[in-house]
C-alpha cells in the first residue's frame, strides 16, 4: 500500500509517517539516491519558467526568435543560427547563477548519508555541480556546467568568466586546441582543417551521452549490490532512460526484506508510479530533510519505532498467510464438492442406463425379452400334457 504524505499538513497528522521513513533511512546500508532540479532551487537557482526566470530573460534579448524552454536544451537548435545564439545567451546566464549558488540542506543531507556509510550511489540530473563543493561523489546523468568542451575534438576546459562573456553575446569561442593545430598546419604549408567551437559540457535532448556506456555499467553494478533503500528527490521523472532505471532499482530494493522506495517532490507523480514508491511525500525536499534529521537525532525514538514496525509487519504477514490458507481450504472444499457431484451424476447415469436396458431391450417384431421368456417357461410347464401344443408351435406363435 502506498503511503502519501503532504508536508503542508499539520504535524500531528504526518509526524508518525515521518518517523517511519526516518527509521528506514536509519537502518539502510546501501541507499540509491536520484536527484533533480528541485533540490537546488533554495540554493540560488530559480525556476526557469517563472516571470523573472531565465527563459523570459533570453526571450527579451532575442525577441525575434521564439523558443520554448525545452528547445533550449535540444541539440537540433545548432542547425539554426538564431536559435544557437539564444542557446549561448541562456547558458551564460545559467552559468552566472550556478557560480553564485550554494549547496542546500538536501545536498548536506546526502553528504551525511555518504559519510555515515549509508550511501551506495548518488545519481543526479542536475548540471549545477553543487555536489563538488561538498566533495560528494556523484554520477552526472546530464553533464556539468563546470566545464566547456569542443564541438569537434575531445578537448575540455574550465568554464571561466571569459567564456561566459563570449557566450552572453551569443557567439561561441574557438576551441584553443583546434586553433593551435590550425596555426601549426599553416606554418607547415598544410591545408586548413575545420575548427571546433566551445559549448557547455552538458548533454542535450537528441544527442548521445559521451559517457553513456560507462554510466550503464555503473548502474548494473549498483543493482547487483542489492540496494536496500531508494530515495528520489526533486524530480518528476520524465526522462525515459531514467524512468527505466528507477523502476528496476525499486524492484531490486523490494526484494530486500525491509527495503522501501521513497519519492519527495513538490508535484505528485502520475499513476505510473503508484506501485513503485512505498512513500510519496509531496513538498519541498529541504523541509523533508529538516523533519527527517530531527527524527534521526532521536535514537530511542527510532529504536522503538523500528520494533513497532517489525511487529506490525510480522502481524500483517501472519494475517496474510492465514488468509492464504483459508483461500486454499475454500478451493479444496470446492474441488471436493465438484468431485462428489461428478461421481453422483455418473452413478445416476449408470443406474438409469441399466433400468432402460432391463425394461426396454427388444427382439424381432418388437416382442420384449421378458415376454419371450414367459412364453418359453409356459411351454415347458405344459409339455407333458397330450393336449398341450408343442414347443415349436408355441415359439412360432410368439414369433408371429
Amino acid at each position: 500500500m502506498v503511503v502519501k504524505i503532504a508536508i503542508s499538513d499539520p504535524a500531528e497528522i504526518i509526524d508518525q509517517r515521518i518517523v517511519e521513513v526516518a527509521a528506514y533511512v536509519n537502518k539502510s546500508r546501501r541507499a540509491l539516491v536520484v536527484t533533480g532540479a528541485g533540490i537546488s532551487c533554495s540554493g540560488g537557482i530559480p525556476d526557469f519558467r517563472s516571470s523573472d526566470g531565465l527563459y523570459n530573460l533570453v526571450k527579451a534579448r532575442h525577441p525575434g526568435t521564439v523558443l520554448k524552454g525545452a528547445e533550449l536544451f535540444d541539440a537540433t537548435l545548432f542547425k539554426d543560427v538564431n536559435r544557437t545564439k539564444c542557446f549561448y545567451t541562456f547558458m551564460a546566464e545559467l552559468k552566472t547563477l550556478v557560480s553564485t549558488a550554494k549547496p542546500t540542506a538536501t545536498h548536506r543531507f546526502l553528504r551525511d548519508l555518504q559519510e555515515s556509510g549509508r550511501l551506495l550511489r548518488l545519481y543526479t540530473q542536475n548540471i549545477d555541480d553543487l555536489e563538488a563543493e561538498l566533495d560528494l561523489p556523484v554520477v552526472q546523468l546530464h553533464g556539468t556546467m563546470a566545464t566547456v568542451k569542443c564541438t569537434l575534438c575531445p578537448s575540455s576546459y574550465p568554464f571561466t568568466s571569459e567564456y561566459v562573456d563570449a557566450f552572453r553575446q551569443g557567439d561561441p569561442p574557438i576551441c584553443p586546441k583546434c586553433e593551435a593545430i590550425g596555426e601549426e598546419r599553416s606554418l607547415l604549408g598544410k591545408r586548413q582543417l575545420a575548427v571546433g567551437t566551445l559549448r557547455p559540457d552538458i548533454v542535450l535532448y537528441n544527442e548521445d551521452h559521451p559517457n553513456g556506456d560507462k554510466i550503464g555499467l555503473q548502474q548494473c553494478s549498483d543493482i547487483k549490490r542489492r540496494p536496500d533503500l531508494l530515495i528520489v528527490l526533486g524530480t518528476s521523472l520524465k526522462i525515459p532512460a531514467l524512468k527505466k532505471f528507477v523502476k528496476l532499482a525499486a524492484r531490486t530494493v523490494h526484494e530486500n526484506k525491509n527495503g522501501i522506495a521513497i519519492l519527495v517532490n513538490k508535484t505528485a507523480p502520475t499513476k505510473e508510479w503508484e506501485n513503485v514508491f512505498d512513500y510519496q511525500i509531496m513538498g519541498d525536499t529541504d523541509e523533508w530533510v529538516h523533519m527527517t534529521e530531527s527524527k534521526l537525532a532521536d535514537k530511542p525514538l527510532l529504536t522503538a519505532e523500528w520494533t513497532r514496525m517489525l511487529r506490525r509487519k510480522a502481524e500483517f504477514q501472519r494475517q496474510q498467510q492465514k488468509s492464504t490458507e483459508e483461500d486454499d481450504d475454500e478451493k479444496e472444499n470446492q474441488t471436493t464438492v465438484r468431485l462428489k457431484k461428478a461421481k453422483t451424476s455418473s452413478s445416476t447415469t449408470t443406474s438409469t442406463t441399466k433400468r432402460k436396458a432391463a425394461s426396454g431391450q427388444t427382439t424381432l417384431d418388437g416382442y420384449k425379452v421378458t415376454k419371450l421368456k414367459r412364453a418359453l417357461s409356459t411351454s415347458k410347464g405344459s409339455s407333458s400334457s397330450p393336449s398341450s401344443p408343442s414347443l415349436s408351435s408355441t415359439t412360432k406363435k410368439v414369433v408371429k
